[in-house]
């Protein structure tokens, strides 16, 4: 566990899971174990793809998430009004392609100087805006289902300004926020043990022709669609 966040011991079902990563913004009604519905999805970039855009476009380097989190603590989040797409439209999905394109207008008119001295405001500004739509959407979607428990799982799960705005979101709304500890939000073989230990005790086993595939399985998991 990390030093500000412990997870609960247990939690139930069915619960809320926001997916944030650079390739995936979801979030899933979870029922069970295997049993997933989408009830919304980016459009476009995930929240961790445009993290690394921006991170490359103020020349930052990679992990681009990683660079932002770290620069922004220094900055103003109020100081550029970029914008929150679909943040008040009436549904779960996300849009962060025209934050990018807002960000990349506002860097080309800036002197290599003004971005230098700029940068952690800039940061600040744009993870602000991040934060701020997977937080409306989160209310959203508690709204709608009735739900009050809500974990947050992927690599943007790690970012700094979204743990500690969530866990006061949580507290606003009444619900139960799980955030995993950080050694846990990205890539790990933790996840992928434990789900095949979930599915070795139900008695599930692996085809002999089994190999690595980049497509779902027929039959992996149980999604449903309720878009």
């Amino acid at each position: 566990k990390d030093k500000d966040f412990s997870a609960p011991e247990a939690f139930g079902f069915p619960y809320l899971g926001l997916a944030i990563s650079g390739g995936h913004t979801h979030l899933f009604r979870v029922d069970q174990l295997g049993s997933y519905t989408v009830l919304g999805r980016t459009v476009d970039d995930a929240a961790g793809e445009a993290f690394d855009k921006f991170a490359k476009m103020a020349g930052l380097g990679f992990p681009g998430g990683v660079q932002v989190d770290w620069l922004s603590r220094e900055g103003d989040v109020s100081k550029y009004n970029f914008p929150r797409a679909m943040i008040h439209e009436d549904n779960l999905n996300f849009s962060f392609s025209g934050l990018k394109t807002a960000a990349q207008n506002q860097l080309y008119k800036m002197s290599a100087e003004e971005r230098k001295t700029e940068i952690s405001s800039l940061c600040a500004s744009y993870q602000e805006a991040i934060v701020d739509v997977l937080l409306a959407k989160l209310t959203r979607g508690v709204d709608e289902t009735g739900i009050k428990t809500v974990v947050l799982t992927g690599g943007v799960s790690a970012n700094s300004r979204l743990r500690s705005r969530a866990e006061e979101w949580g507290q606003r709304q009444g619900c139960l926020v799980v955030i995993p500890p950080l050694r846990y939000c990205t890539d790990n073989a933790a996840m992928i043990g434990f789900a095949g230990v979930h599915r070795l005790r139900k008695g599930e086993r692996a085809a002999e022709d089994l190999g690595p595939s980049p497509r779902p399985y027929p039959g992996d998991f149980k999604f449903s669609d309720s878009l």
